[in-house]
């Protein structure tokens, strides 16, 4: 099988299991590292040049844990689900994964970066942080997707394309109901012209007159429609790397001396939550497992490690006695 044939039965089938565009993309990528690599290697089974390659990335690449791991996922991807290949045992050094704790903001600290927001940036940094909501599932929220009167937020086709309910945070109605109300206006303007919003799963072919349609607008829309033929100049929302620069710009203002951005609010989010929680410590994790939508608790129980200790014991520097 040559390379861009193997390239394209790779991306028709992750497209058929409704993989997200950047997990096709990432598993596209490892893909074509890999069969480059495969023109040099001279070993004899599939598991041993599996071995080889993913010793290499670690060895010659210094990659991570986490991207070894996504390296053998796409491979094995490959070989069982495109070509049918059952893969035995592999061989390879594997990269230690070290324990890393996410970097969080105080609630001052949060505080002091939206105060350095504006407009519809403010609600960005307001909405990650009160809503616990990643980057990609803020920038792509719709009109139909805040629920003002019943004070939630659906969080549609996240992370594994998981759907997921949030609740709403009074303060976040009234800016919410005046971003609305804004965008009325500019929808209007876009459906007279007939410019299309992006919708997934080709539904636009199914009902012919909902990118047009007010529920399906996004809340925060892109500067204009995309010029680039490809994407049939439709509407998309804004880009993920706007929020970053203008959420980054204002954590440099804040002067906070941490390597944070818009995750950073995320973390927080799930930090303040557990630390506002009452009551037994498993059902709350739980809950907060389901807010930030973890397929499983392991990655949500790394927050109870950031939660401030109460300890009866004094540092030895706290006991100096007078001379």
């Amino acid at each position: 099988m040559k390379k861009a044939e193997a390239m394209q039965r790779l991306s028709e089938c992750l497209r058929l299991q409704r993989y997200s565009r950047n997990t096709i993309k990432v598993y596209s990528e490892w893909l074509d590292r890999y069969i480059n690599f495969l023109v040099g290697c001279h070993a004899e089974t599939i598991e041993e040049k599996m071995g080889q390659f993913l010793t290499r990335i670690v060895t010659q690449d210094h990659v991570s844990a986490s991207t070894q791991k996504q390296a053998l996922c796409a491979i094995i991807y490959f070989y069982k689900r495109v070509l049918g290949m059952e893969i035995g045992d592999i061989s390879f050094l594997r990269s230690k994964r070290p324990v890393r704790l996410p970097e969080v903001f105080s609630r001052q600290e949060v505080w002091r970066v939206l105060d350095r927001l504006d407009g519809e940036g403010w609600l960005w940094g307001a909405i990650m942080y009160g809503c616990g909501l990643r980057l990609e599932e803020c920038c792509s929220l719709r009109i139909k997707d805040v629920d003002i009167d019943r004070r939630l937020i659906i969080v549609r086709q996240g992370k594994g394309n998981k759907d997921r309910v949030v609740p709403l945070p009074t303060l976040l109605i009234e800016p919410l109901q005046k971003q609305i109300r804004k965008l009325e206006e500019l929808h209007a303007r876009y459906a007279a012209a007939r410019v299309p919003v992006s919708l997934p799963d080709k539904l636009d072919k199914k009902y012919p007159n909902a990118p047009y349609s007010w529920e399906w607008f996004w809340l925060f829309p892109a500067a204009g429609p995309c010029v680039d033929p490809k994407w049939e100049g439709k509407l998309y929302h804004v880009h993920n790397t706007a929020v970053q620069k203008r959420v980054r710009r204002a954590v440099l203002a804040a002067r906070i001396p941490k390597k944070a951005g818009c995750h950073t609010f995320r973390h927080s989010f799930a930090t303040h939550w557990l630390e506002n929680a009452e009551g037994n410590h498993e059902i709350a994790l739980k809950r907060l497992q389901e807010l930030l939508g973890h397929k499983d608790v392991k990655p949500t129980m790394v927050y109870l490690h950031l939660l401030p200790k109460l300890d009866n014991v004094a540092s030895p520097l706290d006991c100096r006695k007078a001379a």
